[in-house]
């Protein structure tokens, strides 16, 4: 079968001798796929596929060499997984073979008759093929800005992938690559499904077409909204996963070899990639850290959990669960700048009409950022490094309570720090950790999708509409990590509850935003389930199932109209429509207490309504 990708010798050997330093040269599809790991790749794909050579050639290995001259040898991210030079083409590989292991678990399509399968079942087969190739093609048209060069190393000016790729520009004999700056995050799902003809032959197409439901879970797939490609959708996500995670480093469900990398490496890659994507947000009110001239100081807590999750969704095992194992790996690698002994510094932060006394990290720009054009704004504010904090005012992370700003600290109308009377909302459009599964089970329900903000959120650290602009008298305020140290109830249901009390108070669990568990509506509080509760085992050590029977038992939560525990709502966001399941919590005070409530999230409508 690989005869299809050698058999015809190309018209020109790539150029030697690189002209200028960082230059890739432009190669033809036949050379591209021809070292070895690819040729494995290859001899894989076609065995699954398992078509009658005439077939194969127009259907398979004619997409597969138009892919490869597409992508040349861009990588797949700027600095996450496969981030080196033939990332991409490696990646795509790697997720077809994947996707296509995985299909032969799959009865395709769906509760269909014997006849009917029997019928289907190639064409089913290359519409998983077809859409694992796409499903990062639009990568090199929106988030890459590449240049071309002539044989000499003169600039010709920009590749324009709508023109076709970069072998059809006769004069280009080398190109470069940079990530653009200030690009949309996950535009490339949707620009895959525009390129998608200049990839596929329009026989492949065609044979797609052919089956209405094929079509419509194709359709959704290759345009990211993998929820509503139903099995293929499914297949497509947990293929990249695994991909991404043999690549990084992570447990491989099939076993094969993984690269090892020390825990620090992971850090610092995790802590790159939330950068990149905005997860992390940086240098505004209610962001997650802030840039100095030589220094990004970032929240230690929000940081601590960002990674942790990031590198849990990666596959990555023995991660640290506490947080100062986390500081004392990077300080002993020197990713940390260190407060005499310690990794955490309490500072202020302040900008024009906000201050806030918080407990930070302290890392050197240069030890993230090696390229000066990739380094975010200074941050136009100050942060403005204090004593040492009190004994009983910081937890063992090195999170501090926080507490209400005194007025010389805080000018009005600033808001106040973190406290179970205010939540962080992020904007960022991040793919954040999901439930995984086995390859026949329907999705959990973890996060809302496309969520934009409710109205008055702006990703800033939200004022409650009876706070007064002045000074209130002094008076007794409860801490949002008071009893942050005292164990958590021995009964699970119990213990839970305190967990989400204290991740609401602190701002370590989200409320509204697109990954948030927890989503306040008019008739109460969701919990999204069982996702909340997974988060709640993996945090304590609890079995997920056991603490939510215990949680229902105490009797906090609404049954449904068809009497039942759990209630549906559909999530109305600006691209898609999704639906989570969960917990509804009768009163709000119960999760907020009885001080602040934050706006209901207006994109949940229940779904009897929708």
């Amino acid at each position: 079968m690989l005869r299809l990708f050698r058999r015809r010798e190309p018209a020109s050997r790539p150029p030697t001798g690189t002209p200028r330093e960082g230059l890739l040269p432009v190669q033809t599809a036949e050379h591209l796929l021809q070292p070895p790991h690819r040729q494995a790749l290859l001899r894989q794909i076609t065995g699954l596929l398992a078509l009658p050579s005439e077939c194969a050639e127009r259907y398979v290995a004619a997409s597969l060499r138009q892919y490869a001259a597409f992508v040349q040898e861009v990588p797949a991210s700027e600095v996450h997984h496969h981030s080196g030079r033939g990332g991409m083409l490696d990646h795509g590989l790697e997720v077809v073979l994947k996707a296509l292991q995985i299909r032969r678990g799959y009865v395709l399509p769906p509760g269909a008759e014997p006849e009917r399968l029997s019928h289907e079942a190639d064409a089913w087969s290359y519409g998983v093929f077809t859409a694992a190739l796409l499903h990062d093609v639009g990568k090199p048209v929106v988030d890459q800005e590449i240049a071309l060069y002539d044989a000499l190393g003169n600039r010709l000016g920009r590749w324009e992938p709508w023109h076709g790729p970069m072998t059809e520009r006769p004069d280009a004999h080398w190109y470069s690559v940079r990530y653009r700056r200030g690009r949309v995050h996950k535009l490339h799902e949707s620009v895959s499904s525009l390129v998608a003809h200049g990839i596929l032959p329009p026989e492949g197409m065609s044979w797609i077409a052919q089956h209405q439901e094929l079509l419509q879970s194709w359709v959704h797939a290759i345009h990211g909204h993998m929820e509503d490609a139903g099995a293929l959708g499914q297949i497509i996500l947990q293929a990249d996963r695994e991909s991404v995670a043999r690549n990084l480093g992570g447990e491989s469900p099939d076993r094969l070899p993984t690269p090892t990398k020390p825990l620090h490496e992971k850090l610092m890659t995790s802590l790159r990639h939330l950068l990149s994507s905005e997860d992390l947000p940086l240098n505004r009110n209610g962001a997650a850290g802030w840039r100095t001239e030589s220094d990004l100081w970032l929240v230690s807590k929000r940081a601590a959990d960002a990674l942790r999750a990031q590198l849990r969704e990666e596959g990555h095992s023995g991660i640290p669960s506490n947080n100062d194992r986390i500081f004392d790996t990077l300080q002993e690698h020197g990713v940390l700048t260190a407060n005499g002994d310690r990794a955490i510094w309490r500072a202020r932060v302040a900008s024009d009409g906000w201050s806030h006394e918080l407990t930070l990290i302290r890392l050197p720009v240069a030890r993230i950022w090696s390229d000066p054009d990739a380094m975010p704004m200074v941050f136009e504010g100050s942060v403005t490094p204090l004593g040492e904090p009190s004994v009983e005012g910081t937890t063992e992370s090195g999170d501090r309570s926080p507490s209400r700003s005194s007025p010389e600290e805080t000018a009005a109308p600033a808001a106040d720090p973190p406290t179970a009377r205010t939540v962080a909302i992020q904007t960022s459009q991040s793919e954040e950790a999901k439930e995984r599964h086995s390859t026949r089970c329907p999705p959990v329900s973890g996060g809302v999708d496309d969520l934009p903000l409710p109205p008055g959120l702006d990703g800033v650290l939200e004022k409650t509409p009876d706070e007064p602009t002045a000074e209130p008298p002094p008076q007794p305020m409860r801490s949002c990590d008071s009893g942050a140290d005292a164990p958590l109830p021995e009964d699970p249901g119990g213990a839970c509850l305190e967990w989400i009390r204290r991740g609401v108070a602190d701002g370590s669990l989200l409320v509204n935003t697109r990954e948030a568990r927890i989503h306040v509506v008019p008739e109460g509080v969701l919990l999204v389930s069982p996702g909340i509760f997974r988060d709640f085992a993996s945090a304590t050590g609890h079995t997920w199932n056991a603490a939510q029977k215990r949680f229902q038992r105490l009797q906090l939560h609404k049954k449904s109209s068809d009497g039942t525990n759990i209630h549906r709502y559909v999530v109305r966001g600006e691209r898609q429509t999704s639906r989570i399941n969960g917990l509804l919590i009768r009163d709000v005070s119960v999760v907020f207490g009885p001080d602040w409530t934050p706006s209901p999230n207006d994109h949940l409508t229940p779904a009897a309504e929708a």
